[in-house]
């Protein structure tokens, strides 16, 4: 009982984790590498025909790709936490519900065995 929600929750926090990993990532390669690539833009002394070089480019993306990279692990590691938390809470709760199932079955038959007793 305890592992069936367990998966279901792991699933569902996968599946959004990836999401956020990858939207992060891909934000922040677009404004990282354009970041880069309007540094080189002023560098030049905003020339009327701005025609970067190759290293312009490559070093854009590479910023690029570094920032997204670091955004996306932040992003990684912030989820994985989350989700330990909330499985955490979530196995305490179905955990409590089975511990106090005994209980309850107990306080039945007694008052079963204890509405018996007063028939007889």
């Amino acid at each position: 009982m305890v592992a069936t929600g367990t998966v279901v929750h792991l699933l569902g926090a996968l599946r959004r984790a990836i999401g956020r990993v990858f939207l992060w990532f891909f934000l922040l390669l677009i404004v990282g590498g354009g970041a880069a690539e309007l540094v080189a833009y002023f560098a030049a002394g905003r020339p009327s025909p701005y025609a970067p070089t190759l290293l312009v480019h490559i070093t854009a993306a590479i910023i690029g790709l570094a920032l997204g990279y670091a955004a996306a692990l932040t992003v990684l590691v912030g989820e994985v936490i989350h989700f330990l938390v909330s499985s955490i809470r979530s196995a305490e709760n179905e955990i409590k519900s089975e511990i106090a199932a005994p209980g309850k079955l107990i306080g039945a038959i007694t008052q079963g065995v204890g509405n018996l007793e007063k028939k007889l």
